[in-house]
């Protein structure tokens, strides 16, 4: 009986066993630093910049034989796609990363008319040596000339702000570069069987300047999806047209474009965060 009553009694002297609840399972913070590649694909449209356009014919040939051609502008988008490659560093909530993307692209300006003239030409002695007359003649004149890129790229620092944790608004600007197609064509045919050419191309690579920016969101930890906009101006190029012929007065005749290569891109970007 002492021995059972004192076991019972040690045992309820015992003191109650604690628990303690595991601290729920917490994924780790998005961090937007690293190295990340991508491919993006949109729009281009040039922006309507000056289209410049001359020529030396009024120091050679007589007002009264000039034609003015009437011309009108025309600016086509076209769908630019391409990589890119960057770095961002994060400092709390601001990022600062740089960017290089390479792109092609089919945007095109183009400046061109035609006219038709009547006049009379020549002056021929009648039959049997009396009088004189002129000769009428048609004149169909066609002007043209375009400026076109075929690719572009850019090296871009960019500073951002991240307002929620995968979200991310940001601004863009640094170096553009790009080749440039410039074109410009006259012609010249009359009734009578004459007709006159003038040509000119030219293609080199411009450096400019490029601004924008953009919203992009990390979908999962090494994805992110975006939508950017970008200026780029590629400064000017220009073209001279020179005659596709031997006579010593129309090769004289020098007929030049100069163009403002400025257009808007506009595109989405998917990429991967090493």
């Amino acid at each position: 009986m002492i021995t059972g009553f004192a076991g019972a009694a040690s045992a309820a002297d015992l003191p109650e066993r604690s628990w303690t609840k595991a601290p729920p399972l917490v994924a780790p913070a998005f961090n937007w630093s690293g190295l990340y590649a991508g491919v993006n694909v949109g729009g281009g449209w040039y922006d309507g910049g000056n289209i410049t356009t001359g020529s030396n014919v009024t120091s050679l040939v007589a007002p009264d034989n000039i034609v003015r051609i009437p011309v009108s502008n025309n600016n086509q988008s076209g769908v630019t796609a391409g990589g890119l490659l960057g770095y961002n560093y994060q400092l709390d909530r601001i990022i600062l990363g740089v960017e290089a993307d390479f792109n092609s692209a089919d945007l095109k300006s183009s400046r061109g008319g035609s006219t038709t003239a009547v006049f009379d030409v020549g002056r021929f002695g009648g039959r049997g040596g009396g009088g004189g007359r002129f000769t009428t003649v048609t004149g169909n004149y066609n002007f043209q000339t375009a400026s076109k890129i075929d690719w572009f790229g850019t090296v871009r620092g960019r500073i951002g702000f991240v307002p929620a944790e995968r979200l991310l608004i940001y601004g863009t600007g640094g170096l553009a570069y790009g080749e440039v197609k410039t074109h410009i064509a006259n012609s010249e045919v009359f009734s009578n069987g004459v007709s006159r050419l003038w040509l000119g191309d030219n293609s080199d690579v411009r450096v400019g300047w490029t601004v924008g920016g953009g919203l992009e969101y990390a979908f999962t930890n090494n994805w992110t999806l975006r939508g950017e906009y970008l200026y780029v101006d590629l400064g000017s190029s220009g073209v001279t047209a020179t005659f596709q012929g031997a006579d010593p007065l129309q090769s004289q005749i020098r007929y030049n474009a100069s163009r403002e290569n400025r257009f808007s891109v506009a595109h989405a970007a998917l990429s991967y965060k090493f």
